[in-house]
């Protein structure tokens, strides 16, 4: 074969590559023929005061106040994530078709379009509406897939609810078909390095009081340990400090539903380093935990820093103190000397500092305001850490079968008793 037609053979298998290239691309692209199914509605986003979420057993009512809060009307206006409402509205209003499908109502079903009244319907209905009532969109949405042109994206399959016909749109769109996931679900958070002191008190009056002595403390203490006992697992202590540490809702009702019965309730009160102390109090009803929340200040838990303890040579004059350590230094090798310079030059440790009294009583207000008149629906891996007893935490130190005996006086590591 001479040069010329291999140059030939080799200039056709690159058109032969190419074109197969070309021809084996996902078809299903945006283009300037695709439509925005609402292609008013972007603009028209802040003037939508309502939102209804409709499947066949359940209804989800967004409702936005005059002060641009969105609420959910069927768990009493309690808040809802706002990150969820503003990823749906502007979900809707990007999402653009890629080409029609069925106009046959009796085809609906294999979208996942049919109405949410039919038999076995998993489709959504989404309506919006302006604070007079009108709706300015109106949308059933089926099933859904990873897009083909982009893994972040879906292709779903929607109808507006008013058109017969049927669409494969493409955009990102998470419809939460519960009314309970569009709540709010963060409670309160407390980092456990925060907290200082836990009191428990059980229902049938048992008392226990989990502690650290100062803020640096990796580890939690069980105060009044009998003798001859030990505490079982430590990290039970570290569990019930982590109880207010991002504690997040399954559900929510209004106080005056749920009675807290003192003889039927677990009252727990976290006391932090820098002064907050919130109590909650947790009930179990119809195989349910029930908690409520108030927060308070408490000045006498604060915490403050230990002056530092002074050299133990306070006699040793000035200069003698130079010249020790011009001779310890002569004694010494370059390479230590280099390694005591450096050490020298480290910075000091920033002693543990609470927060100013003035934060925490706002943060105390704003607490009360998210607390006042609401009483939350917990998991069972939430409480169930509080409501162990002194025994459960315990075991004998000896081994021996003999029962933990009748506690000591309180340890004495508390260095300031944190009055509640």
């Amino acid at each position: 074969m001479n040069i010329k037609n291999l140059i030939i053979l080799t200039m056709i298998t690159l058109v032969v590559i190419i074109t197969a290239a070309v021809l084996n691309q996902p078809q299903t692209t945006i283009t300037s023929e695709n439509k925005k199914l609402f292609p008013h509605l972007l603009k028209a986003l802040d003037r939508i005061a309502e939102i209804t979420v409709s499947t066949k057993n359940e209804v989800a009512t967004l409702t936005r106040t005059a002060e641009g809060q969105w609420q959910l009307k069927e768990k009493h206006n309690y808040p809802v994530a706002l990150d969820k409402v503003h990823k749906l509205l502007i979900g809707v209003a990007e999402l653009v078709t890629l080409e029609a499908k069925t106009n046959n109502p009796k085809l609906y079903n294999k979208l996942g379009l049919e109405d949410i009244t039919a038999e076995a319907s998993q489709s959504k209905l989404l309506t919006f509406k302006n604070a007079e009532g009108k709706t300015l969109a109106s949308l059933i949405v089926g099933n859904d897939k990873i897009a083909k042109t982009d893994s972040t994206l879906r292709e779903i399959y929607v109808r507006r609810a008013e058109d017969k016909q049927a669409w494969l749109a493409m955009g990102q769109l998470v419809v939460e078909k519960d009314a309970a996931n569009w709540l709010n679900t963060k409670i309160v958070d407390v980092d456990s390095t925060r907290v200082r002191q836990i009191n428990i008190t059980h229902p049938d009056g048992e008392k226990i009081t989990i502690f650290k002595t100062t803020p640096p403390d990796e580890e939690f203490q069980l105060a009044d340990i009998p003798e001859k006992a030990k505490v079982k697992f430590p990290y039970l202590l570290k569990n019930i400090a982590t109880t207010l540490s991002n504690l997040e809702l399954d559900d929510i009702t209004t106080a005056n539903e749920i009675t807290f019965a003192d003889d039927a309730s677990t009252r727990a009160v976290f006391t932090t380093f820098d002064g907050l102390e919130i109590t909650m109090v947790t009930i179990n009803k119809e195989n349910k935990h029930y908690a409520k929340f108030s927060a308070a200040f408490n000045p006498k838990a604060i915490w403050v820093e230990p002056p530092s303890t002074e050299n133990s040579d306070k006699t040793l004059s000035t200069t003698a103190k130079d010249k020790s350590a011009t001779d310890q230094t002569k004694d010494k090798s370059p390479t230590d000397q280099t390694n005591q310079a450096n050490s020298a030059e480290e910075p000091k440790k920033t002693p543990w500092q609470p927060k100013p009294a003035a934060e925490i009583k706002k943060q105390i207000e704003t607490l009360n305001a998210h607390f006042k008149d609401w009483v939350y629906m917990l998991s069972d891996y939430k409480v169930d850490d509080l409501a162990k007893k002194q025994k459960d935490l315990l075991e004998n130190e000896s081994n021996t079968k003999d029962e933990v005996g009748t506690p000591t006086t309180a340890v004495k590591e508390i260095a300031v008793p944190v009055e509640n």
